[in-house]
C-alpha cells in the first residue's frame, strides 16, 4: 500500500460536525487499496491538519474536458505546482468556501510573483449531471474568470472521472439522495450526534433544486512541478489561503525550484 494512501486515510477523519459529514461517515467504504475515511461537502471550525512529506506518490495522468469544453491533458501541467481540489457545483457548504480560499490564495501568489508557477485544478465530482457550462458558471459565480488560463475545472464521463479521482488520487465520492441524507441525519440527531453545519450561498443550487448531494473527501492536494504529491491539506475545516500558499512554497522548495 502506497505511503500517500495511508497518509490520506489517516488525515481524513470521521469527526462529524455537520449533517453531511455524519452522512458520509455512515457511508465510509473499504477498498483494497486503502481504508478511505469519508467526509462530505461540509466542514467544521477545527483547523485543518497540514501533512507534508517527501513523496506521497505521483499524480495520475489523464485527458479530460475543462470548463470551456476543451480537451485538457495533465501533461500540460508539467513544470507547475498544482493546487488540486474536488468540487460539487451544487454544494452549499464546503465547496464554495474552499473555492473562495483557493481564489484568495491565487491573489496572494500573484502578489508574490508566484502565480505564473501555479495551476489550479479542480475535479467535478458530479460528472453525470454537471457539464462544462455548469462548471464555468460555478467559477464565474465564485468570482473566478472561466477563461483564466491558470484554472482547470475538469470533467468527463462518469467512468473517466472516477478513474482519475478515485483510482488515481484515491478520493472517495458518492451520490446520495437528500431524503436519505436527511433520514440518516435525523437518526444521528436522535442519538445526540448531530451538530449544525456551516453553510455558504450557492445561487446555482437554489435555482437547480437538486434532490441529491455528492459526499466526498474534503482534501486539497499540492502537486510539485515534477508531478509528485507533496502535501495533503485535510481535516474538517477549509484550509486558509495562507496555508495553501505555504504548501505551494513547500512544494517549490522540495522540488528545488
Amino acid at each position: 500500500m502506497r505511503r500517500r494512501i495511508r497518509e490520506l486515510a489517516r488525515l481524513v477523519g470521521l469527526r462529524a460536525d455537520a449533517r453531511r459529514s455524519v452522512v458520509v461517515a455512515a457511508l465510509a467504504v473499504i477498498t483494497t487499496a486503502a481504508v478511505v475515511a469519508v467526509v462530505a461537502c461540509t466542514a467544521s471550525p477545527a483547523a485543518p491538519r497540514h501533512s507534508a512529506g517527501p513523496d506521497f506518490g505521483a499524480a495520475p495522468a489523464y485527458t479530460l474536458t475543462d470548463q470551456n469544453g476543451r480537451a485538457f491533458a495533465s501533461s500540460a501541467l508539467h513544470g507547475k505546482v498544482q493546487i488540486v481540489s474536488y468540487l460539487f457545483p451544487y454544494c452549499t457548504s464546503f465547496c464554495p468556501l474552499l473555492t473562495g480560499a483557493i481564489a484568495r490564495a491565487q491573489t496572494i501568489l500573484d502578489r508574490d510573483r508566484l502565480g505564473a508557477r501555479v495551476a489550479f485544478v479542480a475535479f467535478n465530482v458530479d460528472p453525470a449531471h454537471a457539464g462544462p457550462d455548469t462548471l464555468a458558471a460555478f467559477l464565474r459565480q465564485e468570482h473566478i474568470d472561466p477563461h483564466d488560463p491558470s484554472w482547470h475545472f475538469l470533467t468527463g464521463t462518469p467512468a473517466a472521472v472516477r478513474h482519475v479521482v478515485t483510482d488515481g488520487y484515491h478520493v472517495f465520492y458518492q451520490q446520495i439522495s437528500i431524503a436519505e441524507e436527511e433520514r440518516i441525519a435525523a437518526e444521528q440527531q436522535a442519538a445526540g450526534g448531530f451538530l449544525a453545519q456551516p453553510t455558504a450561498p450557492n445561487p446555482m443550487a437554489e435555482r437547480a433544486h437538486v434532490d441529491y448531494d455528492i459526499t466526498h473527501n474534503d482534501v486539497v492536494e499540492i502537486v510539485d512541478p515534477g508531478g509528485t504529491i507533496r502535501t495533503i491539506l485535510s481535516g474538517n475545516a477549509v484550509p486558509t489561503p495562507e496555508q495553501i500558499v505555504a504548501a505551494v512554497r513547500n512544494a517549490l522548495a522540495m522540488s528545488g525550484r
